[in-house]
């Protein structure tokens, strides 16, 4: 590019004259002007622009600090499978909107360990069986009783008709020895008369005189029978049965007895039966939430914001702290950009900085608010590159905007201001926005 210069000026000397003030021009001169070469003229012109665009570049890269990368940036949140098994979810599009706690799907475990829940099952099974059997029997226990109070009951009222018959029995009987006592003691008394004026044998007074002491006897026999007779009524209706040949009760009411002893024994077992059930079933219940906790377990978006990735699909084996989601948190919007090693190592916290968005007129002011984003790289949407200076730049406007809210990886160019920001860097900058450079 210099050899080219150094012949174009020795043309133009040697075609223009050095004394203009002479009035008149050499026409073989001339001739040899109008010969220049056009060709050599306009690849000096393109060299000259391209070293003024270099030496603007380099004004720009030594004086003026711009980074050389820089994308609009945001926090994700992971969203991990809690266990192993199979992902279920009908949320597979990225970019749509997600509210914090909402279900996008869930993770079900073939393989869950039911053993626990299958015995109590059958321990349930079993106990309920027996109760409803215990139950069955308590009621013919029941109804056995109610027959054989029926029985006893029976028995009661004929027995105490038969004490009421026997004890009216008793009485006529006692009538009529009162009155055979009354027939003895007449005939004792003619027999007495006729005896003290001889008219009657001895034999025949005494026959008489035995015969009202026999009535005598058998009235107070009659009386005695009648006592115990009205003594055997009044237990009966008691319930209590007097006799030589047979117990204080009948068997039916001994039956009856019985019945109720064994109700009684039969109720306890069905009552502890019961108690069983309901402790089975609260601890098949309380196993039954706990293996549905670990055979499905639902999926929920942490934060607000938009799906960024789905990294499984449904009906995807997954394993246990796999990544299945991301959830782009738009509240934590910044721009992230690398930067050279001096001027890294010049920026600090909190200082001004103009983002530019690629392609467009859109700027956003801002501050440097974190030098470094090795440690915390994996938290963002888009990751830095490790082998370069990052810096994160806060924009208070993005939030605000509606075209660049939420607009993750858009580009851009972010511009530190400060030193080299004169009127002669933003002229800098201004040509290199002006031929596409910037």
């Amino acid at each position: 590019m210099t050899h080219i210069s150094l012949e174009v000026g020795r043309n133009l000397t040697n075609a223009i004259p050095s004394n203009t003030a002479a009035g008149w021009i050499d026409p073989a001169r001339l001739a040899t002007a109008r010969n220049l070469p056009w060709r050599r003229i306009t690849k000096f012109a393109l060299g000259a622009a391209l070293l003024a665009v270099g030496g603007l570049t380099t004004y720009q890269q030594m004086v003026v600090r711009v980074s050389r990368e820089a994308v609009i940036n945001a926090r994700v949140a992971s969203v991990r499978a809690p266990m192993d098994g199979i992902v279920k979810t009908a949320t597979t599009i990225p970019g749509r909107a997600v509210q914090a706690g909402a279900p996008i799907g869930n993770v079900e475990d073939p393989m869950a360990d039911d053993a626990r829940v299958f015995q109590l099952q059958q321990d349930t099974q079993a106990t309920e069986r027996e109760r409803h059997a215990l139950s069955r029997r308590v009621a013919d226990l029941q109804q056995a009783r109610t027959e054989s109070e029926a029985q006893v009951e029976a028995y009661r009222l004929g027995r105490v008709r038969q004490d009421e018959l026997r004890v009216e029995e008793a009485r006529a009987g006692l009538s009529a020895a009162m009155a055979r006592e009354s027939d003895a003691s007449a005939a004792e008394s003619r027999g007495a008369a006729l005896h003290a004026r001889g008219y009657m044998a001895d034999a025949a007074y005494e026959r008489a005189q035995h015969a009202r002491e026999v009535a005598q006897q058998d009235k107070v026999a009659a009386g005695k029978r009648l006592d115990a007779l009205t003594v055997e009524l009044e237990a009966a209706r008691k319930g209590t049965y007097l006799g030589d040949n047979f117990n204080d009760v009948p068997s039916s009411f001994q039956r009856a007895r019985e019945l109720s002893v064994r109700i009684e024994e039969t109720q306890a077992t069905l009552d502890q039966l019961a108690r069983k059930e309901e402790t089975l079933t609260a601890q098949l219940a309380s196993e039954q939430k706990r293996l549905a906790a670990r055979s499905t377990a639902p999926l929920a978006a942490p934060i607000d914001g938009n799906l960024w990735t789905v990294q499984a699909a449904s009906g995807e084996y997954v394993r246990k702290g796999q990544e299945l989601f991301t959830v782009l948190d738009c509240s934590t919007v910044v721009v992230t950009a690398s930067v050279s090693e001096r001027d890294y190592n010049e920026l600090r916290l909190g200082d001004p900085v103009r983002f530019r968005v690629a392609g467009s007129g859109r700027e956003y002011s801002g501050i440097v608010s974190k030098l470094g984003l090795t440690s915390t790289g994996r938290s963002f949407a888009i990751a830095p590159e490790e082998r370069r200076h990052q810096v994160a730049v806060q924009l208070a406007g993005l939030q605000d905007s509606d075209s660049d809210r939420c607009a993750v990886g858009r580009t851009g160019e972010v511009v530190f201001e400060g030193r080299g920001q004169g009127a002669v860097g933003r002229l800098v900058e201004g040509m290199r926005h002006l031929l596409g450079l910037a």
